[in-house]
């Protein structure tokens, strides 16, 4: 096995075992998976891929050490930690979210202990790497009702206060309840415009229409960037873009 900078981890990525509902098995089974020979039915490695597992009743078992490189995610072991929760398919291996109340409990502890250590870790699903539904279960949402950050280097903020813009006008937009998708989606895209552009977003103007739905969001941009700034919005999610007098305008939705 690979010994590993245990300073350079930057991921935390969770997994789940494929086993259907109220499996009992824990660290010990899938480590004698995971080193049995292939002749033999296993994966013919040295230890156990993950380097925490997480049982259907809570409990936390140690897999791998975490000194050294694991064997879950392909061309991210080096940088990562493995957590694997037991489940994630049903009685005919269909995927489902069959975790429980003291899986979910138990990672959300572990998550908050390792970013003690590792505070600029990102929180990955296996999913986000391979093509396949692992760890099954909805991480960004898990993560919104623990208040825990998958990027502590991007947190999650509302538009009312965005701390990487200076908006003249955000009031209006929605009410009191969840902000429009289009809405939601446009400020992932101002974001990622932003870090782009790499200068601070002047808005100027916006406006909901409620009838498309499509946001509209004036920009001031310097008259030599503005061609660029059209371009990099089309590169990152917007609808449209076009120049003005005094800026660059984008859509998000269908003008």
């Amino acid at each position: 096995m690979k010994q590993r900078d245990m300073n350079e981890i930057n991921a935390f990525i969770l997994h789940c075992s494929a086993n259907g509902p109220n499996s009992r098995i824990g660290a010990y089974e899938i480590r004698k998976y995971h080193t049995l020979p292939v002749s033999a039915g296993g994966r013919g490695w040295e230890d156990i891929g993950y380097h925490f597992v997480i049982k259907t009743d809570g409990t936390v078992e140690q897999g791998r050490k975490l000194e050294y490189q694991g064997a879950h995610c392909t061309g991210h072991n080096r940088l990562s930690i493995g957590i694997c929760l037991v489940g994630g398919v049903d009685v005919s291996g269909q995927p489902q979210d069959n975790f429980t109340f003291l899986q979910f409990e138990a990672l959300a502890m572990m998550l908050r202990e390792l970013r003690k250590r590792w505070p600029k870790a990102v929180i990955y699903g296996h999913n986000e790497f391979a093509n396949k539904a692992c760890p099954v279960f909805d991480v960004p949402a898990f993560l919104k009702r623990y208040g825990i950050a998958k990027d502590p280097s991007r947190p999650e903020w509302d538009a009312k206060r965005w701390p990487h813009f200076r908006a003249k006008e955000f009031s209006g937009l929605w009410g009191e309840g969840d902000m429009p998708g289009t809405w939601a989606n446009a400020l992932d895209a101002l974001e990622a415009l932003r870090a782009a552009y790499g200068h601070p977003l002047v808005i100027a103007h916006s406006e909901w229409k409620e009838s498309v739905p499509a946001l509209i969001v004036d920009l001031r941009i310097p008259a030599a960037d503005r061609q660029a700034v059209i371009r990099m919005a089309m590169e990152h999610g917007f609808s449209s873009a076009r120049a003005l007098s005094t800026g660059v305008r984008v859509y998000m939705g269908w003008e």
